[in-house]
């Protein structure tokens, strides 16, 4: 079995298991969780590092991600996708509380690991710290920036080293303005680039409404048939579902509660919600609305041959070549803040764990970044759902080793 395979039943098991244990409350008292999320939101300590979180999850994994999903598992991917995000909402606020009530939570989950395992626990930590900034490498910089340099060259026709050059030199004031220059860019960016990025969304489906029926029914005959619409079987919507879904938001990872433990002052319960809201901006509301953008707009997806030459022409079709520029644009300043989060988890974990990586982590970055041409979309998407899937099962038995504590907050 191919070992992506294991996300959509790690996800899953784990995401059921947690719902019980937390009784369900994130669904329970829908009113009540948005009204405390909202109420914290207004303070600008959190905010800013709720923006940080989201650089990190919303990012091309919400293009990219999703193009790539539909490519390979057909339109029913989406219908797994939307059911992982389920469980990744419930994960995420596990995590994100366990992370934010631990003394070490500088550290991240690497520390909730230590203090969890006491024999093996320094040696997890350690693991958990490599897969971090192995993740930051090549999720954080290259997917990005390869996204970034497909849609170039095909919109613009920009050699792709030139615009990696061009990335490169846009990340450099943000590498040398440390934690608080980072969130001043996220705090600015993530908000209208998510914008302006669902009004096209809506603007495409909108146009092509008269084609929601079928393709709603294209979803739920692909997600559960034998044969997905490009001709796998239906194992591989569902694992590309799960997949691009933690892809994007990263539940289980643990990776994002670095973020959210940049906020003082702030209660674990109150920082797990916003981890749980994380996954539901960046997969249950992005994710779905650009899977429905390609697929009332593109009626073949099988012509197309990498995922941002699919999503591009969803909008160039419908909205003419502007939108192609603008998706260009969007798409950059998604990467941009991700990369930038990104560099700060790596950053991070790297000064505490790996003092000599920590040197030339900076420089190993911007490789990543540069070179991010000469690996294949297909590569790159096979190591992080590899690192992914280590991370997952670190961070789920930590999770359900601290789970008790969770249940009497």
């Amino acid at each position: 079995m191919e070992i992506s395979f294991f996300i959509p039943i790690l996800v899953t098991l784990s995401g059921i298991y947690l719902l019980f244990k937390l009784k369900f409350f994130l669904f329970l008292h829908p009113l009540r969780t948005f009204k405390e999320f909202i109420g914290e939101l207004k303070n600008r300590d959190s905010r800013r590092s709720f923006f940080l979180a989201l650089a990190g999850t919303l990012g091309v994994g919400n293009i990219f991600g999703v193009s790539a999903g539909i490519m390979i598992g057909g339109a029913g991917c989406l219908f797994w996708l939307l059911l992982s995000s389920v469980f990744s909402m419930i994960i995420k606020y596990a995590e994100t509380l366990t992370v934010c009530a631990s003394p070490d939570n500088e550290c991240g989950m690497s520390g909730v690991l230590e203090n969890s395992f006491k024999k093996r626990g320094r040696m997890l930590s350690c693991l958990y710290a490599a897969f971090t900034v192995l993740l930051s490498l090549f999720m954080g910089a290259a997917i990005q920036s390869r996204a970034i340099t497909d849609l170039s060259y095909s919109t613009l026709g920009l050699n792709p080293y030139i615009c990696g050059f061009i990335l490169v030199i846009l990340f450099l004031p943000c590498l040398l303005g440390g934690l608080r220059k980072i969130e001043k860019v996220t705090e600015i960016l993530i908000p209208l680039t998510t914008i302006i990025y669902i009004l096209m969304c809506f603007a495409v489906i909108f146009i092509n409404i008269e084609r929601i029926p079928s393709v709603i029914k294209e979803i739920l005959s692909s997600a559960f048939s034998f044969r997905s619409a490009t001709g796998g079987i239906s194992a591989v919507a569902i694992k590309e579902g799960f997949a691009r879904g933690i892809l994007s938001n990263e539940a289980g990872a643990g990776t994002s509660a670095l973020a959210h433990s940049t906020a003082k002052g702030r209660t674990a319960h109150i920082a797990g919600l916003f981890g749980a809201f994380e996954v539901f901006f960046d997969t249950t509301l992005l994710c779905m609305l650009s899977g429905f953008a390609i697929l009332t707009s593109i009626p073949d997806i099988s012509v197309f041959k990498t995922p941002m030459s699919l999503i591009g022409a969803a909008f160039i079709s419908t909205l003419g070549d502007f939108s192609g520029y603008l998706l260009t644009f969007l798409t950059l300043s998604f990467a941009y803040s991700t990369v930038i989060c990104w560099y700060f988890y790596g950053e991070r974990l790297s000064s505490i764990y790996y003092k000599k990586i920590y040197r030339i982590y900076p420089l190993l970055f911007l490789l990543s970044l540069f070179l991010s041409p000469l690996l294949s979309s297909a590569f790159l998407l096979y190591v992080v759902d590899i690192l992914l899937l280590f991370m997952s099962f670190m961070t789920i038995s930590a999770i359900v080793k601290q789970v008790k504590k969770m249940t009497k907050k």
